[in-house]
């Protein structure tokens, strides 16, 4: 970790729990020295639901990576379709790979819903993912997105779409949209209880734990989804211990070297949202 990410982490003691009127200003200075020593440029946005809110750079537009699975995931809940409805699968020669089982799964060509979603989020199967849009369309994505209020978040293309992406059809998010559907999410503002409880239950199955969650503690859960693209780690999520939450967003981009082909110094924002993550467990 960067030495000056530990010596924050080390400044403030940890105040869960206690009534203490100096937190904000304590924690708001805490984050900003995690966010300062930062590899690449990077994008938080916080909203604790006793109020607290910290923003840096929020409102800047990037790729949304893999976090635009979050939204995926809310339309298809809000849609009303079953759990478990049985969806197929494309064929092997046409599954897009990159992250997650199925692509290594040639045999496995219809999977009810439920557990597609579970492989979206948990795992970030893209295949699973575009099977869900199969049956969902890119439409409910952007309804859903609309009535959350995001002016910048957009689901333009499918998982793996090169051409797409060449074509300059780019899913894009900011830090502080990404927040807020989180925090409307888990404050049951954005869909039904139901739908609500479903949501934060994939969310804490979450299998890639180097991010947000990395350092907390025993009692504290952890319920996000990771986002990667070459020169690009973004991590969004919920933190809760009892009946507080606070829901954060850190997208990190410019973490390639210079150049045609330069190296990925992605894993280096690990350390940052992991200590964002530690901080903000003064709000539970």
């Amino acid at each position: 970790m960067h030495p000056a990410i530990l010596t924050c982490a080390e400044a403030v003691p940890d105040t869960a729990g206690v009534d203490d009127t100096e937190l904000p200003t304590r924690l708001t200075t805490r984050l900003q020295t995690i966010v300062g020593a930062s590899p690449g440029r990077l994008s938080v946005s916080v909203r604790g639901a006793g109020g607290f809110r910290f923003d840096h750079d929020a409102d800047r537009v990037v790729p949304a990576a893999s976090t635009i699975k979050v939204a995926i995931l809310l339309a298809y809940l809000e849609s009303g379709m079953p759990w478990d409805l049985p969806v197929s699968l494309a064929p092997a020669a046409r599954r897009v790979g990159g992250c997650g089982p199925l692509q290594l799964l040639p045999s496995v060509t219809t999977l009810p819903a439920g557990e597609l979603l579970a492989l979206m989020i948990a795992l970030s199967d893209n295949d699973a993912t575009n099977a869900i849009l199969d049956v969902l369309g890119v439409g409910a994505v952007g309804r859903l997105l609309a009535r959350a209020g995001a002016r910048h978040t957009a689901l333009r293309r499918r998982m793996m779409d090169s051409a797409a992406v060449a074509g300059g059809q780019e899913n894009e998010t900011t830090a502080g949209e990404m927040a807020q559907l989180l925090a409307r999410l888990r404050s049951g503002a954005l869909v039904g209880p139901r739908e609500s409880a479903m949501a934060m239950a994939l969310l804490r199955a979450q299998q890639f734990d180097e991010g947000l969650g990395a350092f907390r503690s025993a009692d504290v859960r952890c319920g996000d989804k990771t986002g990667n693209l070459p020169g690009i780690r973004h991590d969004v999520g919920v933190l809760e211990r009892g009946g507080r939450w606070v829901a954060v967003a850190a997208l990190c981009t410019d973490l390639a070297d210079p150049g045609e082909g330069g190296r990925d110094r992605g894993t280096t924002a690990y350390p940052v949202f992991a200590a964002i993550g530690e901080a903000l467990e003064a709000l539970l």
